[in-house]
């Protein structure tokens, strides 16, 4: 998704929208923090050590009934809680919690970060839970943005669920400039019997979430900037550099293209890097400068 004006003049802005990503974590259930996945303009997205409206005392990590039965499933050790069987209600129902917080310092105050896709595999024993919502903080968990039934249906065995978002858009696109956590209820069972306190009856593992980061990216007359670190945001091969500075380059996917310390008036040959925004971080007269810069 690309939207280019044209160009009249250096000094004039040039505006973009970009994506950082999209990035896709995931999850063995052996730690809070994510198995695989990362993207250095999101440095942290873990899950909450606590269950929320736990039924009793259980461990958050547990080994008991380990995933099996779908592909990928990794065994070891799974998300457990002691969850209520009543009808959903986002005050009383027990949840999982998994909160993504950007880094408002590399990014744009408008850019947005989008949900696209949550997966799973959950087991839900006699009086576990028969569905799963999802709800956003970005809305103050108002409306649901994903659910899945039928978890009573598979008795106690696992299954592995997939819950695709509409992109771009709705309850669940936010402002990066806060964290964004979701949460994962489980409610509804069909059983008449009374869930044990203190014993997990639903446990979640392997879990996959995809996100990504929308940003209007504007290469601004560098006269404007407080603390400029570059002289040339419109660069065919060689990048100016501002102020002496310890910086580092990054593409639209978060990564680090290079690294290096320059003095005033450096001029770096980028002529390597493929056509494309890229953005640039430094430290100008003791404040953190970030600014962005197009590779024609």
């Amino acid at each position: 998704m690309k939207k280019i004006f044209t160009i009249l003049a250096v000094a004039m802005a040039t505006m973009s929208f970009a994506q950082y990503g999209p990035t896709t974590y995931t999850w063995d259930c052996s730690t809070l923090e994510p198995t695989s996945g990362s993207n250095d303009f999101i440095p942290s997205v873990a899950f909450d050590a606590v269950q929320g409206n736990n039924n009793g005392t259980t461990p958050l990590i547990s080994t008991t009934s380990p995933s099996s039965g779908y592909p990928e499933a990794s065994g070891g050790e799974n998300f457990g809680a002691a969850c209520f069987k009543e009808p959903l209600s986002t005050d009383t129902s027990t949840y999982f919690s998994v909160t993504i917080a950007p880094d408002p310092v590399l990014m744009d105050g408008d850019t947005t970060i989008d949900l696209l896709s949550i997966s799973l595999g959950s087991r839900s024993t006699a009086t576990g839970p028969d569905k799963i919502t999802i709800y956003s903080s970005i809305d103050n968990y108002t409306a649901p943005i994903g659910s899945i039934s039928g978890l009573n249906a598979n008795g106690t065995n696992w299954a592995f669920h997939s819950i695709s978002f509409p992109e771009e858009g709705g309850a669940i696109s936010g402002s990066v400039l806060f964290p964004v956590t979701l949460r994962i209820y489980g409610s509804d069972s069909t059983s008449s019997g009374t869930p044990p306190v203190n014993t997990a009856n639903w446990r979640i593992d392997d879990i996959e979430l995809t996100i990504l980061l929308w940003s209007p990216l504007a290469v601004s007359d560098v006269t404007k900037v407080k603390n400029p670190l570059i002289k040339n945001t419109l660069v065919s091969d060689n990048l100016v550099f501002a102020a002496k500075s310890d910086v580092s380059i990054y593409d639209m996917a978060g990564k680090v293209v290079k690294t290096l310390s320059v003095e005033k008036d450096t001029i770096v040959n980028v002529s390597f890097l493929p056509k494309g925004t890229y953005i640039v971080t430094g430290t100008v007269n003791g404040e953190k400068s970030v600014q962005k810069f197009i590779k024609q």
